[in-house]
């Protein structure tokens, strides 16, 4: 089965702080700087900005800049030197839950599950906010069911099943169930390739029906539960996807 992929929810701050407050609290001589940096940002003037945020962190190392940095640098696709200014961001501020999440973002689009859900959990972990706490819940969900299907690439099922299951309990996202479903048959578990298939249908959202209701009627099918697995595959045949497996089925149940 192809792998999904999927535009992650990022909680960019906006730092556009007036000078005058600015002053406040970061070294006045790097708040021009700064500022300049945030107007070009605006205009997607990003690499203006990096010049102008370089200018303000010779003045001044302030969590602030470098993450308006890393910002930056996503922007221009430099995602190495965005981990680097976000992992700076978190040393000069480690209560600071926007660039975890950030972070988690990059590695995310980078390939690097694991490391993704690392900085996603330190979000959930520290973080007050239930707005950001239940997008970061999905980011998880879908890191584990990426994790997942790498685990299916080599064969290795019951290690796809663990990171599947780990992605149904931050989110029910429909393909993890899905995926769920499919492994399960494949293991031979009837039982919860039917549950798992109910479930991929339940929540429904970003998938067709024809899969789950394919999974469930072999599943059915290897239950000797006849009248079930008809039901369900003359169902997965109104999907172009699963039409042909479908019927290969239904054929040899007659």
């Amino acid at each position: 089965m192809k792998k999904e992929t999927f535009l992650i929810f990022s909680f960019i701050l906006t730092l556009f702080i007036s000078f005058s407050v600015l002053a406040q609290t970061m070294d006045s001589a790097a708040v021009k700087p700064f500022n300049d940096g945030l107007v070009k940002m605006q205009k997607a003037d990003y690499s203006g900005a990096l010049t102008d945020f370089e200018a303000a962190l010779k003045v001044e190392k302030d969590y602030r800049i470098y993450y308006q940095m890393a910002v930056a640098q996503v922007k221009l696709n430099n995602l190495t030197a965005a981990i680097t200014d976000y992992e700076n961001t978190i040393k000069t501020k480690p209560d600071f839950e926007a660039a975890y999440n950030d972070l988690g973002n990059v590695y995310f689009n980078l390939g690097k599950y694991q490391d993704a859900i690392n900085n996603f959990q330190k979000v959930l972990d520290t973080s007050k906010n239930d707005t950001l706490k239940n997008a970061v819940k999905f980011n998880m969900s879908l890191a584990y069911t990426n994790l997942g299907q790498g685990a299916d690439k080599v064969k290795n099922y019951k290690k796809a099943i663990e990171y599947l299951n780990k992605a149904v309990s931050y989110n029910n996202y429909d393909a993890a169930y899905l995926f769920l479903a499919r492994d399960y048959f494949i293991l031979n578990q009837y039982d919860n390739t039917i549950k798992a298939s109910q479930n991929a249908l339940k929540y429904k959202k970003t998938i067709g029906e024809g899969g789950p209701y394919y999974y469930m009627g072999v599943a059915y099918s290897k239950k000797n539960n006849t009248k079930m697995a008809k039901e369900s595959l003359e169902k997965a045949k109104a999907d172009p996807v699963y039409k042909g497996v479908a019927e290969t089925v239904l054929k040899s149940l007659k």
